[in-house]
């Protein structure tokens, strides 16, 4: 144990004194800027109760349609690493739909909409429940979260992609999110953040096949300590819940701690982006 803890500090100490840091490509020009709207979605219901973070998915799709026909191209977070560090393309009106936390009826209801106009979603399912609910007999779109054989589909698809949003971390009992605590000790935080993020990346590797590269705070609450823990385990983008328009270069802190708007059922896709 002694042998390990001593690793482990190791490691983090040369994670701090070279930050890890990739090379930053620092040309940014015009021609290279490109505005990303992402938004944030959470769970769906179809003609049930809505709530601050529960949307029909009648207006899901209402939203998909009307940025179609606005002229936006569904990007996932794929696209946006080939940009900043291959130089691949990006549309020239991209927008990004997330879903957090990976409720049932992110499949049950919401999918259905994806598949039928084809576009690309992220989803950040909280790991811990993903594996509760795999093994559990409750499966009710109101209120649990996907299991692995949902997931496995919508990941065959090509159309979903999942991304980390914590092991354990979603909630406010213990701490706040992914925060560090008054009065916690660094060493002991970044052990704690390390190995939720790597269980909860396990999991999703054991189902996608995939390792994931975007860090999807949960409650948008973070520390500054965690940001050398991500890019040592080669995590590129970090997404919060500030609000607004994101602008990406080339220059790969532009993928750091990327705005997102959350859809209530008070304000359409189509009236947030009207204030831009």
């Amino acid at each position: 144990k002694l042998y390990n803890l001593t690793i482990f500090a190791v490691v983090f100490s040369i994670c701090f004194a070279y930050g890890c840091l990739p090379k930053i490509n620092r040309t940014n020009s015009e021609a290279e800027k490109i505005k990303l709207p992402i938004l944030m979605y959470h769970g769906f219901t179809c003609g049930g109760k809505t709530s601050q973070y529960v949307v029909d998915v009648s207006d899901f799709e209402k939203d998909v349609i009307y940025l179609k026909s606005a002229g936006f191209d569904f990007i996932d977070t794929y696209d946006l690493i080939n940009y900043v560090y291959d130089g691949v393309p990006l549309p020239p009106k991209p927008v990004m739909i997330t879903f957090d936390d990976g409720y049932l009826n992110n499949y049950t209801y919401a999918y259905k909409v994806i598949t039928k106009h084809n576009i690309k979603v992220v989803i950040s399912p909280i790991a811990y429940y993903v594996e509760y609910y795999t093994n559990s007999d409750e499966h009710d779109p109101t209120y649990t979260q996907l299991t692995e054989k949902e997931m496995r589909e919508m990941n065959n698809s090509g159309l979903v992609d999942f991304q980390n949003h914590s092991y354990n971390m979603h909630s406010l009992d213990n701490r706040n999110g992914s925060a560090i605590k008054p009065g916690e000790e660094s060493l002991d935080y970044l052990k704690e953040f390390y190995n939720d993020l790597k269980s909860a990346e396990n999991t999703l590797y054991k189902i996608t096949g995939k390792k994931t590269h975007a860090y999807v705070y949960p409650f948008g609450k973070y520390s500054k300590e965690s940001f050398s823990i991500l890019r040592c385990c080669g995590y590129k983008i970090t997404m919060g819940c500030q609000e607004g328009i994101n602008t990406i270069t080339r220059n790969n802190t532009s993928l750091n701690m990327l705005k997102r708007f959350n859809r209530t059922p008070q304000k359409s896709v189509r009236q947030i982006l009207s204030q831009y």
